[in-house]
């Protein structure tokens, strides 16, 4: 398994809500890609301007394959706007992409 990891620093509030109400209204065009197992948007609970959102795959290849893919620049179209000027403000948000291999890996009800 293969996790990907993009580690989210806002400078304020705003941009923390505006990141958050963004990725609750994402197109969720990853879910149906080749080796996708998983997706979630975390908020630190000790920080809440650092969040992640971090996927699941079956396979590093996998996930490559859908950074590069047609669907992957659709779904990213608003992250690639959200630093315009808009209505409500551009978000200042510093964000790094962190990649894992899994080493070990646990379910409850699973052996």
């Amino acid at each position: 398994m293969f996790v990907a990891m993009n580690v989210f620093t806002c400078e304020d509030e705003a941009s923390a809500r505006n990141l958050e109400a963004m990725f609750l209204k994402r197109s969720g065009l990853v879910d149906q890609q080749p080796g996708f197992l998983s997706f979630a948007f975390l908020k630190c609970a000790e920080n809440p301007l650092r969040l992640i959102s971090m996927s699941h795959w079956n396979s590093k290849e996998e996930f490559e394959a859908w950074t590069k893919s047609q669907a992957f620049e659709k779904g990213h179209q608003r992250a690639k706007e959200s630093g315009k000027p808009s209505p409500h403000g551009a978000m200042k948000v510093a964000n790094a992409l962190e990649t894992y291999e899994v080493v070990s890996h646990s379910v409850k009800g699973r052996e």
